[in-house]
């Protein structure tokens, strides 16, 4: 049996807090023990730091009871934890879909392409989505103070709508306008008995009062070429405004490098003669329309419209327009009357669709007669 060594109190009083822990080893214990029974002040200090006495078997049976029900507890808090998280995805997924598949977007007059037939006094638009996969639902007729708003939801197609296209009928009675959208907010598609076309809206939506600000100059010739598509070769642009007449001067690219030089002069005159009065109605103040590009020889080739001179031309051309397509009122009167500038046709959607009309339909020979534009209407 070993020796059990005999400790001194101050190592003693070192030792109980570690000894009450059960941080000790065996043989610390029972040299500890052996000096407790030793030494009352060792052992009235001991029972001072408060050892107590292991729990009975009722106690640790309770406290075991405790201990699982908090287990259960634990586990159940968990699992509706997890059901709360799982819940939350599915009703954000749900959501979501019923973002994109049911609720969806206002109908957007940028995504959709619009064609329209006229009977009687009744105009029937269909409307068709410009992209795959979007359909369209919940169509409205909205007629406030004879300005018709056209309105439907765009949704991601599905069993639950699959169709991406609608039509709807609009009496005219009244109407002034109608637009595919909210009025003010979307698009005009119709006024003053005139179809608005795309086109013609993009212009509408481009001109600019002043020739001296480069970027909208620059706008509107992004839409003049998107609606009469672009040039033979690209340009850079210069405006002259320190004094009247205000112009606009086109500089086509260097064109000495194409086999057929000539063919490509006599295309971008033919362009600039069609889109010059175009260009003076969209641009408020502008006068001048010039164009230029360089020839082999060194040379520059310059021609130049003015405001003047279409102005002068536009009743012959209007009158050529009325005989070639027979459209004439009851009364004999013609169906379009030449207004007093070419600048008119900037003042309404309508106005530029008959604009482009005009433009497009091409209604006079251009020659040139002693250094002067002369227009003269087909016969």
């Amino acid at each position: 049996m070993k020796n059990i060594p005999e400790l001194p109190c101050a190592i003693v009083e070192d030792l109980l807090p570690a000894y009450m822990e059960g941080l000790t080893s065996a043989e610390t214990n029972a040299a500890v023990e052996a000096h407790l029974a030793s030494c009352p002040a060792c052992a009235a200090k001991r029972a001072a730091m408060g050892a107590e006495e292991g729990p009975s078997p009722e106690e640790a049976e309770e406290t075991a009871r405790e201990v699982d029900y908090l287990k259960k507890v634990r586990r159940r808090s968990r699992r509706r934890v997890a059901a709360a998280i799982l819940c939350t995805v599915l009703v954000l997924l749900l959501g979501f879909a019923a973002k994109i598949f049911v609720i969806g977007e206002p109908l957007g007059p940028a995504g959709a392409a619009v064609s329209a037939q006229r009977e009687d006094d009744v105009l029937r638009v269909q409307v068709s989505s410009a992209a795959s996969g979007i359909a369209f639902w919940g169509w409205t007729v909205e007629d406030r103070d004879g300005v018709v708003s056209i309105t439907a939801r765009s949704v991601l197609a599905s069993p639950l709508f699959r169709d991406g296209t609608g039509t709807v009928e609009v009496s005219l009675e009244g109407v002034t306008e109608i637009w595919l959208g909210e009025a003010g907010e979307g698009r005009m598609i119709w006024q003053d008995d005139t179809m608005i076309l795309a086109d013609a809206w993009a212009l509408y939506q481009a001109q600019t009062p002043y020739v001296g600000n480069n970027s909208a100059v620059g706008r509107v010739l992004a839409a003049v070429d998107t609606w009469y598509g672009p040039p033979i070769v690209d340009y850079t642009i210069s405006l002259q405004t320190s004094a009247e007449p205000y112009g606009l001067t086109i500089h086509f690219d260097d064109i000495t490098a194409h086999v057929d030089r000539e063919g490509i002069v006599r295309a971008i005159d033919q362009r600039m003669y069609a889109l010059a009065p175009a260009l003076l109605a969209l641009i408020g103040n502008l006068e001048r329309v010039q164009w230029t590009c360089a020839l082999s020889d060194g040379t520059y080739h310059t021609q130049a419209i003015t405001l003047a001179e279409v102005d002068e031309a536009l009743p012959g051309w209007i009158e050529a327009r009325n005989l070639a397509h027979d459209l004439t009122s009851p009364d004999g009167e013609p169906d379009w009357t030449a207004p007093e500038s070419i600048k008119d046709y900037a003042a309404s959607p309508a106005a530029v669709q008959r604009l482009i009309d005009l433009t497009e339909y091409g209604f006079y020979v251009h020659t040139v007669e002693g250094g002067t534009n002369v227009f003269t209407p087909w016969p």
